[in-house]
């Protein structure tokens, strides 16, 4: 079985955890299933090998498509040469995380999805959504579009209750289901060195992107106050990079105003990320995998975010009182801090988050159920 794997990529470590996630759980599930993906800037092709998973055999020249060429070849050498033709692929799992909404808008759906599904459907492949954010879906031609994907899809997830609502805005469609992120299944590597009584600080770019000049400048005063209260506590703070270039210098950013600079971990493996996250004392988020790691390990964390699935997801846990509004109020921070600080409240944070944390994966179980049901239906 070919399984084509989209929305994830080598670049955002969670989605790269995503891609980890989905061939650990399918690959022990089906014999001899096969990963596809398109090679891109953010899929290169040397991660694709180092990683078994077969290149899409596609061709363009001059703005014309030329992957017919593909279908002359026998399959098993293009396999030899690690391609795969999309005519053999069976099922196409869509792992965006957050890619179909007004911030994007219609274009992009279209790209990812509903532009093919037609196709897809009539060369009878099954199309599945993973769980993740959806909308909201204001534009028409995105509503068209959205309508179309949630027609034609044979399972689509929303993985919190105001996605799913944008969805059922949409009409009745009966692919619509509801699960959580399922990345809280992937167990991380264990690190190298103790941070057992160090506090990670997951910076985001996406914060700094609002378009509000006066909002980005709240959200690095923000950084910067976090790091020098926790320092005049006598914790150990430090910046681990979950995504880009573009998060290590708001780190780097925030070090320049720091008297005393923390150090900056950019890890390549979102295994390891994880294992660094579910080793620490403590995690300051504002990057949406990161705090599912957090929280499904039961580590005491707070949180800020750009998009509604950052308090659906501490909603999940009931947990919402670790959402940071990105202010530069000395007391107001003091006071989350105690959050996951102060030893009584750090114990009952991490028995309430572990008690929600086996609620969560059994929830991601029954999704995995459901999806693989579908996918060995002939």
């Amino acid at each position: 079985m070919l399984i084509e794997l989209r929305g994830v990529e080598f670049v955002n470590k969670g989605a790269e955890l995503m891609l980890h996630a989905i061939m650990e759980k399918l690959a022990s599930s089906i014999d001899g299933v096969q990963f596809v993906m398109e090679a891109s800037s953010r899929v290169p092709v040397e991660k694709l090998k180092e990683n078994g998973i077969l290149r899409k055999a596609n061709m363009h020249k001059n703005g014309v498509n030329l992957t017919s060429v593909f279908d002359a070849i026998p399959s098993r050498i293009l396999k030899k040469k690690g391609l795969a033709k999309q005519r053999k692929i069976d099922v196409i799992l869509d792992a965006s995380g957050f890619a179909y909404g007004d911030k994007w808008g219609a274009k992009k759906a279209d790209q990812r999805t509903s532009d093919h599904i037609i196709t897809w459907k009539k060369n009878g492949k099954k199309v599945i959504l993973l769980p993740q954010a959806f909308g909201p879906f204001s534009d028409s031609k995105l509503k068209t579009s959205m309508k179309l994907i949630l027609k034609e899809a044979n399972l689509v997830f929303a993985r919190d209750s105001v996605s799913k609502s944008y969805l059922d805005d949409l009409g009745k469609f009966d692919s619509v289901n509801e699960a959580p992120d399922f990345t809280n299944l992937v167990k991380g590597k264990v690190p190298e060195g103790d941070f057992s009584n160090m506090i990670a600080i997951i910076p985001n770019q996406k914060m700094t992107e609002t378009g509000d000049e006066a909002a980005e400048i709240k959200y690095i005063s923000y950084l910067q106050k976090s790091v020098e209260l926790l320092q005049e506590r006598g914790e150990s703070p430090f910046f681990l990079i979950h995504e880009s270039s573009h998060d290590a210098q708001i780190a780097e950013k925030v070090n320049s105003k720091l008297s005393s600079p923390i150090q900056v971990l950019l890890e390549s493996d979102p295994l390891k990320v994880k294992g660094i996250i579910g080793s620490s004392k403590a995690v300051i988020t504002s990057r949406f995998h990161g705090l599912v790691s957090a929280l499904s390990q039961a580590i005491p964390c707070l949180s800020t975010g750009w998009s509604h699935k950052y308090q659906e997801l501490l909603r999940d846990y009931d947990y919402t009182q670790a959402l940071s509004d990105v202010e530069d109020q000395e007391d107001y921070l003091n006071n989350k801090l105690d959050i996951i600080l102060d030893p009584g409240s750090r114990e009952k944070v991490k028995d309430l988050l572990k008690e929600y944390s086996i609620i969560q994966k059994d929830k991601s179980e029954q999704m995995w159920s459901k999806v693989l049901a579908e996918i060995q239906t002939k």
